[in-house]
C-alpha cells in the first residue's frame, strides 16, 4: 500500500496533469485555440535568480542558474469549478520545461478552484527563457482541453515586495513587512489575506519612501487552521496608478529555535541547562524523549523525514507538541534534484497538517532552486575549520563576514517565509585547523551577530557537544552566554526584518539593523581581525560612533546592549531623525537595542535575570 501511494504522490509532485500524453497531443493545433478564461491572473511575482558572487566564488559554479521564480496568483472568475490541467509558457507546455530540465520544478497549491477561489501557481524556471525583463505568454490550461487563463507581460522584478509574512501563536494575528526597493515614493492601502475576512488593521509607514520599509498588524475575524494557505494582498498607489502585491505561505505559528544536532538521552539536562531546545530527533510518541523527557526539559525535534519519506514515523508524530518541523532532506543541494526535494516536501504535506517541512542547504548558487519548496528554509557555513562549497582563501579559514552573505541570498530566495541558520559552535570532527578544530569565542561571536543582523529567525548550533564543551570550557561559556541573548531576544528577532537605515559607523564595524513595530536592533561586529592558522586574533575597537536614521514611527526613549553577561546601558541621542551612541569598547560582537518603550531596559533586565535562574534551577 505504501509503494502506491508513493507512486500517486510522485505523478503529483512532478507535475499536476494526469493525461501526459493527451497534454503532449495539445502541442499542434489546439495549442492555439482560444478558450473562454474563466480563470483571471491577478499578479505575476517575478524574482531574478541572483546570488553574491563579488565576495563568494563557490567551487561548482560551471552552470548557473538564468531563470528565477515566477508566481502566478490565479482567481477562478467563473461561476462553476474549475479544474487546471497544465499550464503553458511561450505556446510550449509545461511538460517541455520540465522533462528538458529546464525548470527546476513547479506547483500548484490546489487542484480544483471553487468560484472566486485564488491560488498560487509556482514555477522555478533555470534557463535563461526565464530570464529578467523577457516577454513571456501564459496560458493554463483546464478539463475542456482549451486555456481558461491567459496573460502576456514581461519577467519584471517589482520594486515593492512583501519581505516577511510572520504568522503568531493562535493563527490569528499576523504581520506583514513590506520593503520598496525602489526610488519612487509609494503609498500602501488596503490589506487583505484572501479568503479569511480581516477583522483589524494598524500600520507603520503607510507612506512609504524609496528603500524604506514598512509593517502590517492583521487581525482576522477567526484563526485558521494549520497549512492553510495565506495569501496577502497589498493595495500600492505609485502615482496616479493603483495596483496591488502579493505574496503567500502556509499557516503554521512562527517560533525561534536555539538548537543542536542531536539530543542523546544522556545530554537532555545538559542542554535544556544552556537554554537549548531543540534538535534533530525521530522516533515514537511513547519513547523516552517523545513520552517523556521532551516535556520534562522543554525539549523540541526536528524530525528527520528520511530518505526517501518515513510514512510511518511522520504518521505516528503527527500533531505531537514536541515536533517543531519535519526535516526532508540535510544539504540535498550537493547531490539531490530538487524535484525529489519537492515530492519528499508533497509526502508530508499530504500525511501531516500540523507542523512545517523544513530543508537544510549549503550552496548559495543552488539556494534559488530549493529554498522556496519547504516552509522553512536554513543553511549552514561556517568560517574556520570546516569543509565548505565556497573556494576559501587558506585551507582553514575564511573570512568570518561569508556566512552573512550565505543568509542573506538565503532570505533572498525563500521571502516572505522564514529563513534558519546554523552557525558555529564545538563540533569536534574537522582538522582543517589541527591547532584548533573549532571557533575560539570571538570567531563563534562574530558568526553568530552576523547571521542575525541578516534576518535569521532561528539559530541551531553545529553542534553542541558536551566533550568538547569540557575540552573548551571558554567556547560553551560563550555559546551558553549568546542563547541568554537569543531567549531574552527570540520575540524580537521574530518580530523584526533587516533594513537599510543609512547607518554609519566609525572603525572596520558592520552595521546591520533590524526594525520591528517599536524597535531597532542594532547587530555590530568587528571586521578588524585576522585569518590565522591557530585562532583569528581581533583588534578590539574603542569608543565606535555609530548613527542610524530613524523611521517615521521610531522615537526611541531606550538604549541598552543585550550581552551574554547581562544587560547594560547605552547613551543615546536623537537628532534631525536619526540616533547617535558610542560603545565604549567593541571585542568581537554586539547586539544593541533601540526602544520606543522608555520602561524597555528594565523588562529587558527582568527577563534576562529569569534566564539566568532558569540556569541556577537546573
Amino acid at each position: 500500500m505504501r509503494y502506491v501511494l508513493t507512486l500517486v504522490l510522485v505523478c503529483g509532485a512532478l507535475g499536476f496533469s494526469s493525461l501526459a500524453a493527451a497534454q503532449t497531443a495539445q502541442v499542434g493545433a489546439e495549442a492555439q485555440a482560444k478558450g473562454t478564461e474563466k480563470i483571471r491572473v491577478d499578479y505575476v511575482h517575478y524574482r531574478p535568480a541572483k546570488w553574491d558572487t563579488e565576495h563568494i566564488k563557490e567551487a561548482e559554479s560551471d552552470i548557473t542558474n538564468q531563470g528565477g521564480l515566477l508566481y502566478l496568483y490565479l482567481t477562478n472568475a467563473s461561476t462553476s469549478p474549475v479544474e487546471p490541467r497544465f499550464w503553458r509558457y511561450n505556446n510550449r507546455d509545461e511538460s517541455f520545461w520540465l522533462l528538458n530540465h529546464l525548470v527546476a520544478w513547479h506547483r500548484l497549491l490546489g487542484r480544483t478552484l471553487a468560484p472566486g477561489e485564488t491560488t498560487v501557481l509556482e514555477i522555478n524556471g533555470i534557463s535563461r527563457d526565464f530570464g529578467r525583463d523577457l516577454p513571456f505568454l501564459f496560458q493554463l490550461v483546464d478539463d475542456s482541453w482549451l486555456p481558461c487563463a491567459r496573460y502576456e507581460g514581461a519577467l519584471r522584478e517589482d520594486p515593492v515586495q512583501i519581505s516577511l509574512i510572520r504568522v503568531l501563536p493562535g493563527l490569528q494575528e499576523i504581520e506583514v513587512h513590506v520593503r520598496n526597493a525602489g526610488k519612487d515614493g509609494v503609498n500602501l492601502g488596503g490589506i487583505e489575506i484572501l479568503g479569511h475576512p480581516v477583522a483589524d488593521v494598524q500600520w507603520r509607514g503607510e507612506a512609504l519612501d524609496g528603500g524604506q520599509n514598512a509593517i502590517a498588524r492583521v487581525k482576522l475575524a477567526q484563526a485558521v487552521s494549520s497549512s492553510t494557505l495565506l495569501i496577502a494582498k497589498v493595495a500600492v498607489k505609485d502615482g496616479e496608478r493603483t495596483r496591488s502585491v502579493f505574496a503567500h505561505r502556509r499557516a503554521f505559528e512562527d517560533s525561534f529555535p536555539i538548537g543542536t544536532w542531536g539530543m542523546d538521552a544522556k545530554d537532555r539536562a545538559f542542554l535544556s541547562g544552556d537554554h537549548v531546545d531543540t534538535g534533530v530527533l525521530g522516533g515514537k510518541k511513547d519513547d523516552d524523549f517523545f513520552g517523556r523527557d521532551a516535556e520534562r526539559f522543554g525539549l523540541h525535534a526536528m524530525v528527520h523525514t528520511g530518505e526517501p519519506v518515513n510514512v510511518d514515523q511522520v504518521r505516528e508524530l503527527s500533531g505531537h507538541p514536541a515536533v517543531t518541523c519535519w526535516m526532508l532532506r540535510d544539504e540535498p543541494d550537493w547531490s539531490i534534484d530538487p524535484q525529489i526535494v519537492l515530492f519528499c516536501d508533497e509526502t508530508v504535506r499530504s500525511l501531516d497538517k500540523t507542523k512545517p517541512t523544513y530543508v537544510n542547504l549549503c550552496r548559495n548558487i543552488k539556494f534559488m532552486e530549493y529554498a522556496s519548496i519547504a516552509d522553512i528554509a536554513c543553511q549552514d557555513h561556517y568560517s574556520v575549520s570546516a569543509p565548505s562549497s565556497s573556494l576559501w582563501p587558506f585551507e582553514y579559514g575564511t573570512r568570518l563576514e561569508e556566512t552573512a552573505y550565505y543568509t542573506k541570498d538565503l532570505k533572498y530566495a525563500a521571502e516572505p517565509k522564514p529563513v534558519w541558520v546554523w552557525t558555529q559552535g564545538n563540533h569536534d570532527g574537522w582538522s582543517e585547523r589541527p591547532a584548533r578544530p573549532l571557533p575560539t569565542p570571538d570567531e563563534l561571536s562574530a558568526q553568530l551577530v552576523l547571521n542575525l543582523s541578516r534576518g535569521a529567525k532561528g539559530v541551531i548550533w553545529f553542534t553542541y557537544n558536551p566533550k568538547m564543551s569540557e575540552k573548551y570550557p571558554e567556547t560553551r561559556e560563550s555559546m551558553r552566554g549568546w542563547n541568554r541573548v537569543l531567549t531574552v531576544l527570540r520575540e524580537d528577532f521574530l518580530a523584526s526584518e533587516p533594513v537599510d537605515l543609512s547607518t554609519s559607523a566609525q572603525g572596520k564595524v558592520d552595521v546591520g539593523t533590524l526594525l520591528s513595530w517599536d524597535k531597532i536592533i542594532v547587530c555590530l561586529t568587528n571586521l578588524d581581525y585576522e585569518i590565522h592558522p591557530e585562532a583569528y586574533p581581533f583588534k578590539a575597537q574603542k569608543n565606535v560612533k555609530v548613527s542610524v536614521s530613524l523611521p517615521g514611527w521610531m522615537a526611541p526613549k531606550a538604549s541598552f546592549s543585550v550581552s551574554p553577561d547581562g544587560i547594560h546601558p547605552v547613551q543615546m541621542k536623537r537628532t534631525e531623525g536619526r540616533a547617535e551612541f558610542v560603545v565604549p569598547r567593541l571585542g568581537a560582537a554586539q547586539v544593541i537595542v533601540l526602544a520606543n518603550d522608555a520602561n524597555a531596559k528594565l523588562t529587558f533586565a527582568g527577563r534576562f535575570e529569569k534566564v539566568v535562574q532558569l540556569e541556577r534551577g537546573k
